[in-house]
Formats: structure tokens, C-alpha cells, sequence
């Protein structure tokens, strides 16, 4: 029996590995996996360089109203992050699952590793407990403005 693989992967579905043939420029195919994980639709991955590839899946950011001197106050996504592989890159930590990190938009930090990403979080996680003793600042100062 022969098995015939899709010329594009299907819609991705939580946990269900999707695989596909994948034509490379220059030559040849090869048959691709996501990994479990993967939530991208590879619409556009069918075919071309074999480096191009990633695989990865988005987390929510938080969205913050952000003042904009032309827009006013704007939505803005806050600490976004995705789990991405590049399976076919040059460089090793590229080709292990690794975070990207959106600190605030169109601006990144890239490939961390478990443990930088870990440095990261108790830093925000820090910088919250400092920011907890500014709203308690801001609490005093408006009391004291009030009875004033």
C-alpha cells in the first residue's frame, strides 16, 4: 500500500502531527512534520529553500493602551511570545525548540533558551514587585493630595 502525502499540510489541530511533501528549489523534495506543538498553517511552505522552514506556535501577548502623539491611545501588545524551531538552520540553538520574545512591538529578543527565558520572566516577575511599591506610592501621594 502506498501512501500519498498531501501537497500542503492540513489545518493544524492541537497535538495531531501534519505532514507534507515539501518541493526544495534547486532540487529534490522531502517529506516535512510539524512537531506536536506547531500551530502554523505552512500555507506557503510547499515548496522552496530547504533553510526557510520554522516551526512554531504563538502565545498571547497582553495589550496595553499605549499613548500615540498622531493616534491617541493605541492597543499595543506587551511580552509577546513563540516557541519557533528552524529545523534546517546552520546554527545549533536554532534547531532546537527556542523562544522569541516581543518585550513590546517590533522589538525582539531571539533563540532563548529555557534557562535565559527563565532570566527573563524573574526579571519582569522582579520589575512587578517594584512596580507593586510605585502604585503604593501613587496610593500615598494621592491621599495626601486630598487632604490638602
Amino acid at each position: 500500500m502506498t501512501t500519498v502525502l498531501p501537497e500542503r499540510p492540513v489545518v493544524a489541530e492541537p497535538g495531531k502531527v501534519r505532514t507534507w511533501l515539501r518541493r526544495i528549489w534547486g532540487g529534490g523534495q522531502i517529506v516535512e512534520s510539524c512537531p506536536s506543538w506547531c500551530t502554523d498553517h505552512h500555507r506557503n511552505d510547499s515548496d522552496g529553500a530547504l533553510v526557510d522552514l520554522c516551526h512554531g506556535r504563538d502565545f498571547d501577548a497582553i495589550m496595553l493602551p499605549v499613548f500615540d502623539a498622531q493616534e491617541g491611545t493605541l492597543e499595543m501588545p506587551v511580552l509577546s511570545a513563540r516557541i519557533v524551531v528552524d529545523p534546517y538552520d546552520d546554527r545549533q540553538e536554532r534547531r532546537m525548540p527556542h523562544v522569541v520574545l516581543e518585550p513590546w512591538q517590533d522589538e525582539v529578543m531571539e533563540c532563548l533558551n529555557p534557562d535565559q527565558f527563565a532570566a527573563v520572566i524573574a526579571q519582569v516577575r522582579a520589575h512587578c514587585d517594584e512596580l507593586d511599591k510605585v502604585h503604593a506610592a501613587l496610593i500615598t501621594a494621592r491621599q495626601e493630595a486630598t487632604s490638602l
